[in-house]
């Protein structure tokens, strides 16, 4: 009475019809997910690579262009406008209106730290044709008017970027960091000695055009420290 039933389950089961279709439709998702997962990689270190080259395009541009004792002397007055504006075309073919570009102008005062002597920083539109002002990372101070400036005038700068003879000494020892009234005598106030250097930022925040597992957006950004060319 089971033999029908045990003949058709052998059957089933030497049948290899088809066989080549369901393993393919079980590999398929892999194998849309490791295209489709290159894909976003790829096309996301290609997008890192063009925000260092955009950082590296702005800060070159600057430390080329703009006198850093001029910056200093009328801080008010200083305008990189022009050259954030030519950094964010290097971000091209992207959309430009996810990125901010920020060019700051620093005095350093130890080997690890400088003084913000100028900053700026913009974003644009799409297609960059327009520019509008960005709230910069940094904070400046108000040298060169003699009055005391605040701790977060003084920033973190990498140490292999600081030689000794960058570094300001003051009268009696103290760290030029610290000294953030008025010098005298025996003191140097903090950013009004010391070599200076200018930094450029560029951060874009790239969406992947596919995206696993609620992924989403993610924030990409660069820095270059650079000496100035002029004086």
């Amino acid at each position: 009475m089971q033999r029908g039933p045990v003949v058709m389950l052998r059957r089933l089961l030497s049948c290899t019809s088809g066989v080549a279709l369901i393993e393919f439709a079980y590999v398929l998702p892999v194998m849309l997910l490791l295209y489709f997962g290159g894909m976003t990689v790829s096309e996301m270190i290609a997008a890192n690579r063009k925000v260092t080259v955009a950082a590296r395009t702005l800060t070159d541009l600057v430390s080329r262009n703009m006198s850093p004792a001029i910056v200093y002397n009328d801080p008010g007055a200083a305008n990189a406008s022009r050259f954030l504006s030519a950094s964010a075309v290097a971000l091209a073919p992207y959309k430009l209106d996810t990125a901010i570009q920020q060019i700051s102008l620093l005095r350093v005062c130890d080997s690890t730290h400088a003084y913000v002597v100028w900053t700026q920083a913009q974003t644009q539109n799409t297609d960059g044709s327009t520019s509008s002002p960005a709230t910069s990372t940094d904070v400046a101070g108000t040298l060169p008017t003699s009055e005391a400036q605040t701790a977060d005038t003084v920033v973190s700068i990498p140490s292999n970027m600081v030689s000794p003879t960058m570094i300001p000494a003051s009268p009696d020892g103290s760290n030029v960091c610290d000294n953030l009234n008025p010098g005298d005598s025996t003191t140097t106030q903090v950013g009004t000695a010391g070599a200076y250097m200018f930094r450029g930022t560029v951060t874009y925040t790239y969406t992947p055009p596919i995206t696993f597992f609620e992924a989403g957006s993610m924030q990409l950004s660069d820095t270059i420290y650079m000496a100035p060319r002029l004086f």
